[in-house]
């Protein structure tokens, strides 16, 4: 199932809900949890979990709720920055009596290895070139993330296979290859168009507007990123940067450069 941010979702019988946001992801586990929507049903985003996602089909996430039921959902404050993803969600619309809102929190799994993923998000290389995360794949029945969907400056885009990942954070997600390994990978990365595109507007060095790495992420965290040491977010079904994805799309490195990228790591926040 591929998941993009701003792809229309539909609810139950076909009906227009809104537009897919962000995700969110249990970084401990690389399982994605829930969906949060921008839906003309609601002034705020309402949080879904990916029990009542049915699948993706011709471009859409499909519901399996009504458009009636979705206006009991949770709403999801995604400006709220400075809380964690549990902090920003608000239950108080959901039709439970005040004793059991508690329980009704813990339920929602929305807990501290909670991490938000959107567009603003963006994926670095091991050797701190970015590229813009714009969806992610997610297996069936478990939703494990299988792949990073990302676009480049130039306007390529190529999806990652989860084993790449080492670090996620919600304003970065650190790979454990380099640029030259995403740019020995197959399938080539293709525009909108369906044209192939040069990879090399995929990595451009330093932040996708100039900006140095310190600039984008704060000095701190870059230089912990060169020390090698803290979390590593270990994605389940996967081997390394050469091990195969599950989804035959996802780009593979095609020489032993990614096999040397495995063996950097980066920490968490």
């Amino acid at each position: 199932m591929q998941i993009d941010f701003d792809m229309p979702v539909t609810a139950e019988g076909g009906l227009d809900a809104g537009v897919l946001d962000r995700v969110l992801v249990d970084r401990e586990r690389g399982v994605v949890t829930h969906v949060v929507l921008r839906s003309p049903l609601a002034s705020e985003e309402l949080l879904v979990s990916m029990d009542l996602v049915q699948g993706t089909a011709g471009g859409r996430l499909q519901l399996r709720r009504g458009r009636d039921e979705l206006l009991a959902m949770p709403r999801y404050y995604e400006g709220r920055t400075t809380a964690q993803p549990a902090g920003r969600v608000d239950t108080s619309l959901v039709p439970q009596p005040p004793e059991r809102r508690q329980e009704l929190e813990e339920a929602l799994g929305v807990t501290d290895d909670t991490v938000e993923l959107g567009p603003e998000t963006r994926v670095m290389t091991a050797d701190e070139a970015e590229v813009q995360l714009i969806g992610v794949g997610a297996n069936d029945p478990g939703n494990d993330i299988s792949r990073l969907r990302v676009r480049g400056p130039a306007g390529a885009e190529a999806d990652f296979p989860a084993a790449w990942i080492s670090v996620m954070r919600e304003d970065v997600v650190a790979l454990t290859v380099t640029r030259d390994d995403v740019l020995q990978a197959r399938p080539l990365p293709r525009r909108r168009d369906g044209n192939l595109a040069d990879l090399e507007g995929l990595s451009g060095m330093g932040g996708l507007d100039g900006d140095t790495p310190e600039e984008v992420f704060g000095a701190d965290f870059v230089d912990e990123l060169r020390g090698k040491g803290g979390m590593v977010l270990n994605v389940p079904g996967t081997s390394g940067p050469a091990g195969e994805a599950t989804d035959n799309r996802a780009a593979e490195p095609v020489d032993a450069g990614a096999s040397a990228g495995a063996e950097r790591r980066h920490p968490s926040r």
